[in-house]
Formats: structure tokens, C-alpha cells, sequence
């Protein structure tokens, strides 16, 4: 009788389920086991890890490096045609480039030549990038450089901004390509900085030899077609004080400097405005 009870008792024990607290406590200490392997304990360790070490602020340098790189990602991107340059007409602006800089060599210290990429737009567009990279639209070489010195004028624009590094300071993610507004963005400075810039170009453009007139005239055709130049302005109120602020600058420095006109164009600026046209 006492066997035949034991030998039931034993049998209840074996088909009782363990109680699911015993299994979660099981769960928890094998946790801990395992993890022994990759537990830190805090403050124990000899060895400094030093966040900082290994890294440096982007320098300016970088910076001039970045954006210059970007030439590529934009004229590759959907939607950006170039108007490709014949041999002739693409010597002829970058010898213009070369005039600007040889006579005016004690402001450029770094630019000793430059590169300009005729962008197929009917908007009328001038922008640049560092170390010489200057872009132009089609809309803007046929439709309102009616003269030389008035390209002139463009070039010298986008030279001092190239050399002085005139750029505002963006975080720029690379991402294969960038659109036309992102490098407009690019060259969107303040009034204060614009007028420097016209004031640098208009005394480089005279020192070139050619026409500083041209120039007011350019800021005129802008604030004339506000509706055309909305894209490269950006704000119509500043075009209007660029022009006013202008002629101000000009009543007070035309008796301090020798103004130089060369109103007639060079046969090889009008090869070049046709060679626009016919692309």
C-alpha cells in the first residue's frame, strides 16, 4: 500500500508544470550569464576614451575644396544641359578671365585663371563657385550683354567672389547631384556684401580697360526686369537698393579715378554671342 502511494506522488510530480514564475526567474539568471562576457563595469576601466581625438574643424581650406567640388555633381544632374563652347569662342572668355586678373594682380592673390560653363537656360543666371568656376546662362549672354564691358562686368562679379571666398557658410550633404536653386542658394550674400563686391568689380573692370559705365547699366537691366532676374536676385527690394546705393558710390569716387572708355566691342565678343545662339 505505502509503495503503491509513492509510486503515485511520483508520478503527480512529474506531470506538474513548473510554476511561470520559476521559469521567468530560469529566463533572468541565464541572462546574466551570458551577458557577463560584454558587461563594462563603470569606472573600472585604465584606458581614457577621448571623444575628441581624431578630429578637426572643417578649415577654410576645406570649405574652398568643398565647393569647388561641386561643379561635377551639378552640370551631371537630370535636368542641367551645357551649351558646349567651340574652341575659339571658349578661349576667347577664358583670355578675358586672364586680362581681368593680369591687370589687377595685386588683388588676386590666389585666382591666376579661370573657367566659365554656359548653362542652356533662358533665365538670366551668373553665379560662381572658388578657384575660378564661373557659370552663365544662355538666356543671360543673349539677352542682356549687349556689350562687352558688360560681360566684363559679369566676370569681375563673380572673380572677387571666387577669390575672396564671398560664399555663404552652408553644410552640404553630397548626394550625387544639385539642382540650379541649390546653387543660386549658393551665391545669395546681404546688401552690405553685395555693394563691396559691385564697388571691387566696377574699379576691376576700368582697370581692365574696358567701360566701368557698363556697370550701372547692368544693375539697371536687372532692376528694369525684375520679373526675368526674380530666380538670380532673389529679393526685389535689394536689386532696387544695389542701384540706388550704386550711383551713390559712383558720384563720389568718378572724380577720384580715371574712367576708361572702350564702348566698341571686339569682333570676338560678337563671335561669341552668336556662337550662344546658334547652340
Amino acid at each position: 500500500m505505502t509503495s503503491q502511494l509513492n509510486s503515485n506522488h511520483y508520478s503527480i510530480l512529474l506531470n506538474k508544470k513548473p510554476l511561470p514564475v520559476a521559469g521567468v526567474f530560469c529566463f533572468a539568471l541565464l541572462f546574466i550569464f551570458a551577458s557577463c562576457s560584454s558587461f563594462i563595469v563603470p569606472f573600472k576601466s585604465s584606458k581614457k576614451i577621448d571623444l575628441g581625438s581624431g578630429y578637426s574643424a572643417l578649415s577654410a581650406q576645406d570649405y574652398e575644396d568643398q565647393l569647388a567640388s561641386l561643379k561635377m555633381p551639378f552640370i551631371n544632374s537630370p535636368g542641367i544641359k551645357i551649351s558646349r563652347l567651340n574652341e575659339v569662342t571658349q578661349k576667347y572668355v577664358e583670355n578675358l578671365i586672364s586680362d581681368i586678373i593680369a591687370n589687377n594682380e595685386i588683388f588676386f592673390k590666389k585666382l591666376k585663371k579661370g573657367t566659365v560653363t554656359i548653362i542652356d537656360s533662358e533665365a538670366p543666371l551668373h553665379f560662381s563657385l572658388p578657384k575660378g568656376e564661373i557659370f552663365l546662362s544662355s538666356g543671360l549672354i543673349t539677352k542682356y550683354l549687349k556689350n562687352e564691358s558688360m560681360l566684363v562686368c559679369v566676370l569681375s562679379y563673380e572673380l572677387v567672389r571666387s577669390e575672396k571666398m564671398l560664399y555663404p557658410r552652408q553644410t552640404i550633404i553630397p548626394i550625387g547631384y544639385l539642382s540650379l536653386e541649390k546653387m543660386i542658394g549658393l551665391s545669395r550674400l546681404s546688401l552690405d556684401e553685395k555693394m563691396e563686391v559691385h564697388k571691387w568689380s566696377h574699379h576691376l573692370t576700368i582697370r581692365s580697360g574696358f567701360d566701368g559705365e557698363y556697370y550701372l547699366s547692368w544693375l539697371q537691366a536687372q532692376n528694369r526686369n525684375t520679373a526675368d532676374f526674380i530666380l538670380q536676385v532673389g529679393d526685389v527690394n535689394q536689386i532696387n537698393r544695389e542701384e540706388s546705393l550704386f550711383k551713390a558710390f559712383l558720384i563720389k569716387t568718378t572724380s577720384e579715378e580715371q574712367v576708361i572708355h572702350r564702348k566698341e566691342s571686339s569682333k570676338n565678343f560678337y563671335t561669341f554671342i552668336n556662337r550662344i545662339r546658334e547652340v
